[in-house]
C-alpha cells in the first residue's frame, strides 16, 4: 500500500491537482486487492482516465480542434460562451502558462500516466491468471498517454513502477529522440501479450492500437525531432515503417472500411464497429458525454423525443477556411445526410424516422418545436411529428439560420457559424450533454489508409497513395474517386479533413503540412513555438528542476 500511496503522489504532484482526488478512484480498498476480479479492477481507472479527457469539449477537443480551422467558438452576443477567454484564447494561439483547459489535459495525462505505474506495480503482487495481459495493457495505456503528452508538450514522463521514494527513485523527463525511442521501447515490451480486437474490442488497448500508434510515430517524427523548422524532411526509412505497420492493421483481418454508411461509425450502436480500431467505450457512462454534438447545435435545436430539455447550446462552429474546402465536394456523403429535408417543404415527420440530420449543417434550419405547454412536442392530427422553421426563442428571437461568416469581431450572432452533426444524440440525454452511449472513436481504420496514402506520396508513389485514397472515398460511396493528376499532398490534406473532421487529429495534421501558422478567421499568430504547448506553471512550481517551460 505504501507504494500505491506514493505513485498517489506522483501523480498528484506532476498533475498538480485537488488533493482529494482518489487516483485509483475506488479501487483503493482492500477488499479489492484481494480475491476474484481485483486485477479487472486495478487495471479499470487505468482506462478511466479517458473519459474527461476525450470527451470534454474543453480538453482536448479544445486543443486539437479549437486550435484550428476546424472550429472557432465565439462568444455569442458579446457574452455567451465567453468562458474567461480560453475559447478565443485558443483559436488566436494567445494561450499562456496559466491557460485553464490546457492544465487541465496536462493534468489528466500525468494522472493517466500514473494510474498506469500503480496498476503495473500492484498487478504484480496478485496471483491472477491476466496478471501479464492486464499489465500489458496498463503499460501500453501508459505509452498511449505519454504519446498524446508528447504530441502536445514535447516530452514523456516516466518513472520505473517498482521505485519510490525510499529507494531514491527519479523521474525521468524524455524530449526529442530519447522521447521517440522511449515510446517505440514501451510499445514493442507489450506488442507480443496484448489481444488482437478480435479477442479484446476497440475499447481495450490492443495489438491493432500500438500498430496505429506506431504508424501515427513514424510519420510525425520528422516534426517530433525538429519542432520549430521552417519545413520537414520525411525520411524514406520512416514512411517504411508507416506503410509496414499500415499494412498489418490493413491486412489483419481484424477491421473493415464502412460501406453503407459513413456516419455508422458515430451511432448510437457503433459499438466495437469494424472500422473502430481504439475506441473510448460509453456503453455504460451515464455522465458528462455526447458533448461534441450538443456543443455545437443551436438550443433551439431538439435531440431527443423523451427528454425536451435535450438541446444544444450554440457554442463551435467550423470556420469559413474550412467550410471553404468543401466547395468543390458537396456530393461527398461525409458532408451531408439529410433525414428531414431543410427546405421548408415538409411539415410533419413520423416518428418513426425522425432523426436529425448529419454531417455539416448550413441555413436555415427546420425540426421539431415544443408544444404550447412545454411538455412535449407539436404533432398534427395524425400523430406525426410537426415540423417548422425554427427559431431562437430561448436567446435572441432570430432564425435558426447557420451563416458561413462567424469571427469574434463582428459574427458573433447565436446563429453565425456552420455547426457539426457527426455523432447521433442519445435519447436518454436529459440536457443534451449529459448522457451518451455512442463510443468515441479515437483511431479508425480510414486514418489508417490516409497515412499510409501520405507515406507512399511523400516516397513519390502517387499510384499507390491514390489507391488509398480512393479505396476510402469507395467505401463511402463518393460519387467520384480523385484521378491521377489530382493527388497533391493539400489534396491529400483536404482528404483529412473530409474523413477525419472533428475526431481531434486537425492541428497534428495541419503542424505535419505546414500549415497550423496559417493566417485565417481572428488568428494572425504565426508564431512556430505555438506547435507545441505551453507546460502549466502549477506543474513547472510544483516540480522544481524536473521540468523545463516550452518555448512561448
Amino acid at each position: 500500500m505504501k507504494r500505491l500511496l506514493f505513485w498517489l503522489t506522483l501523480g498528484l504532484t506532476l498533475g498538480c491537482t485537488d488533493l482529494e482526488e482518489e487516483v485509483l478512484d475506488e479501487a483503493l480498498n482492500a477488499n479489492l486487492l484481494r480475491g476474484a476480479g481485483a486485477a479487472e479492477g486495478i487495471l479499470a481507472p487505468v482506462y478511466a482516465r479517458m473519459n474527461g479527457l476525450f470527451n470534454g469539449h474543453e480538453e482536448y477537443f479544445l486543443l486539437q480542434e479549437v486550435s484550428t480551422d476546424e472550429a472557432i467558438v465565439p462568444y455569442r452576443g458579446g457574452t455567451d460562451w465567453f468562458n474567461g477567454g480560453v475559447l478565443i484564447e485558443m483559436h488566436r494561439h494567445a494561450w499562456t502558462a496559466n491557460h485553464n483547459s490546457v492544465a487541465n489535459v496536462w493534468n489528466q495525462l500525468t494522472q493517466g500516466i500514473a494510474r498506469s505505474a500503480i496498476a503495473i506495480n500492484t498487478l504484480g503482487t496478485l496471483n491472477d491468471p491476466n496478471v501479464a495481459l492486464y499489465t500489458a495493457e496498463a503499460r501500453g495505456m501508459g505509452a498511449f498517454y505519454n504519446y498524446v503528452l508528447f504530441d502536445l508538450f514535447g516530452l514523456c514522463l516516466y518513472r520505473d513502477p517498482a521505485s519510490t521514494v525510499s529507494n531514491g527513485g527519479q523521474s525521468q523527463v524524455f524530449r526529442g529522440q530519447a522521447a521517440v525511442d522511449f515510446l517505440f521501447a514501451e510499445l514493442d515490451a507489450v506488442e507480443g501479450t496484448l489481444l488482437n480486437k478480435s479477442e479484446a474490442g476497440a475499447g481495450r488497448f490492443t495489438k491493432g492500437a500500438v500498430w496505429a500508434i506506431k504508424t501515427k510515430l513514424y510519420l510525425n517524427k520528422a516534426v517530433y525531432l525538429n519542432r520549430y523548422a521552417p519545413n520537414f524532411s520525411f525520411p524514406a526509412e520512416d514512411l517504411d515503417k508507416v506503410i509496414e505497420n499500415g499494412d498489418r492493421i490493413i491486412n489483419s483481418g481484424q477491421y473493415g472500411l464502412e460501406t453503407a454508411d459513413y456516419f455508422r461509425m458515430f451511432d448510437l450502436n457503433n459499438h466495437n464497429h469494424p472500422e473502430h480500431i481504439f475506441a473510448l467505450d460509453h456503453r455504460d457512462d451515464a455522465n458528462n458525454g455526447g458533448r461534441f454534438l450538443w456543443f455545437s447545435l443551436a438550443r433551439n435545436q431538439h435531440g431527443s423525443l423523451i427528454n425536451v430539455q435535450s438541446t444544444g447550446t450554440d457554442g463551435a462552429s467550423v470556420t469559413p477556411e474550412f467550410w471553404n474546402t468543401w466547395l468543390d465536394n458537396r456530393n461527398d456523403p461525409r458532408f451531408h445526410k439529410e433525414i428531414i429535408p431543410q427546405d421548408g417543404s415538409v411539415t410533419s415527420f413520423p416518428e418513426a424516422r425522425w432523426a436529425l440530420n448529419r454531417g455539416l449543417l448550413q441555413g436555415q434550419q427546420y425540426g421539431i418545436v415544443l408544444n404550447s405547454a412545454g411538455n412535449g412536442f407539436k404533432r398534427t392530427a395524425s400523430g406525426d411529428l410537426a415540423i417548422e422553421r425554427l427559431i431562437n426563442t430561448q436567446r435572441t428571437r432570430e432564425p435558426v439560420n447557420f451563416t458561413v461568416a462567424v469571427d469574434f469581431e463582428t459574427n458573433t450572432g447565436h446563429s453565425n457559424g456552420v455547426r457539426v452533426s457527426k455523432y447521433e444524440f442519445d435519447p436518454r440525454a436529459t440536457n443534451g450533454r449529459n448522457y451518451s452511449r455512442v463510443d468515441q472513436p479515437l483511431i479508425r481504420l480510414a486514418d489508417v489508409y490516409l497515412m499510409r496514402a501520405e507515406a507512399k506520396l511523400r516516397k513519390g508513389n502517387v499510384s499507390g497513395a491514390l489507391e488509398d485514397v480512393n479505396a476510402v472515398r469507395r467505401a463511402r460511396k463518393h460519387p467520384r474517386l480523385l484521378a491521377p493528376g489530382e493527388l497533391t499532398l493539400d489534396a491529400l490534406f483536404k482528404e483529412r479533413g473530409y474523413e477525419l473532421y472533428w475526431e481531434m487529429v486537425r492541428r497534428t495534421d495541419m503542424i505535419r503540412f505546414g500549415k497550423y501558422e496559417d493566417v485565417r478567421t481572428t488568428k494572425t499568430d504565426r508564431d512556430v513555438n505555438r506547435r507545441v504547448f505551453l507546460i502549466p506553471q502549477t506543474a513547472i512550481d510544483a516540480n522544481p528542476g524536473l521540468l523545463q517551460q516550452n518555448p512561448g
